[in-house]
């Protein structure tokens, strides 16, 4: 490994010119005091992919729903999920579930490589760090460093023709990661047509950013930005800055607005009936501990990997995955290996718990639970699990 301040006389682009022609392979990570890491992937001298930065996710989901349509997130489900790279991971798993095609695949990662390149293209990069054979397993394409520089260049020849003194983040890694919101509407309202305002209105919530617009509305980020800029000058429009999604495995630890400590622990209820969780909180709530409602698991994997809760309480018998299948996939993911999951059915028969024990599931609960059932073995698998 080897850490280099890059000087005036070498800008980030040479330096990325320099690995494809010496066909390095390795990672490139650079940093900024500004955002996240960017790391950029080689394989002797191409660039295979790239990450990081502001907004990494809503990134990857940006590209993911340009190139593939019939993307949901009920992908997930019958993936395996990853620990490291999840992004390429996820990638190569759509490709071997058949979800999309190879060509896709390459359009994605084509897209959100050249992304990261043109934020990259002036950015103020403190230094680089370049690590050897470090790697990710992605043999889907092989992009050329020349060409995704002069896509690039091109690109951002566009924002020097719209420059203004009036906004100084008129930069490719400020403006695009910004989120336009309406600070004057009745200025905006008399200025546009009734068809126009509500048009426009829709994409400045400020909850998306203009990377984002530019996906959603099939426009170039350029044709965006000379749109919005207008209404910017006026003090009708403004820019603010918005966090980034939560990636579907990230796994922080509390509900929010539940105080940490205040509890015994996370208790998850997968079951498609609101019912059946409003009774479950009603019995395990007393006994000190939060509840977390998924009624639709497939849709709410990342909630589920977000919260990452204590123990779960699993239906059986569900509309689109059945427990056994959600279970067996819940063990195949890092953060629920060893997490407690509690079949909860109607069914209580000496095959339904064989089949229970052979996906991973640690015990059976019958409907309509019992308070004194439910309290024991809360105390049994969760002091169990945070005394390993």
């Amino acid at each position: 490994m080897c850490g280099d301040m890059l000087t005036q006389a070498q800008s980030l682009t040479q330096y990325l010119l320099t690995l494809s022609q010496q066909r390095r392979t390795g990672e490139l990570v650079v940093r900024s005091a500004t955002s996240d890491p960017w790391k950029l992937y080689f394989y002797s001298g191409r660039l295979i992919y790239a990450t990081g930065g502001q907004h990494s996710v809503r990134r990857w989901y940006r590209s993911l729903r340009r190139h593939s349509e019939q993307f949901t997130n009920g992908w997930f489900a019958n993936m395996r999920m990853p620990a490291d790279h999840w992004e390429v991971d996820f990638i190569n798993q759509a490709i071997q579930c058949k979800h999309i095609s190879l060509n896709q695949a390459k359009a994605i990662i084509k897209s959100i490589v050249d992304e990261v390149v043109l934020t990259l293209v002036d950015y103020p990069a403190a230094d680089v760090q370049w690590h050897p054979n470090r790697m990710v397993a992605q043999q889907v394409v092989f992009l050329s460093v020349q060409q995704a520089l002069l896509r690039s260049q091109q690109l951002y020849n566009h924002w020097k023709t719209i420059g203004t003194a009036h906004l100084p983040t008129l930069l490719p890694h400020e403006l695009p990661y910004l989120s336009p919101i309406v600070i004057n509407s009745r200025g905006l309202r008399l200025h546009l047509a009734e068809a126009k305002y509500d048009r426009l209105t829709r994409w400045m919530q400020g909850n998306i950013t203009l990377w984002d617009i530019a996906a959603q509305t099939r426009r170039s980020l350029y044709d965006v930005i000379k749109l919005l800029l207008p209404l910017v000058y006026r003090g009708w429009v403004d820019f603010q800055q918005i966090p980034d999604i939560p990636a579907p495995y990230v796994a922080p630890r509390s509900l929010a607005g539940t105080p940490q400590g205040h509890t015994k622990g996370l208790i998850a209820c997968i079951d498609d009936s609101p019912l059946v969780s409003k009774v479950m909180a009603e019995l395990v709530q007393p006994l000190g501990y939060e509840v977390l409602p998924v009624t639709k698991p497939v849709e709410q994997i990342s909630t589920l990997s977000q919260h990452h809760p204590d123990l779960i309480f699993l239906d059986i018998t569900m509309p689109n995955i059945s427990g056994y299948e959600l279970c067996k996939f819940l063990r195949r993911t890092d953060a629920f290996y060893d997490t407690p999951i509690i079949i909860l059915t109607g069914r209580d028969g000496v095959l339904d718990r064989m089949r229970a024990k052979m996906v991973g599931a640690d015990d059976f609960l019958a409907k309509p639970p019992a308070p004194d059932k439910v309290a024991q073995l809360l105390d049994q698998y969760i002091v169990m699990d945070k005394s390993r």
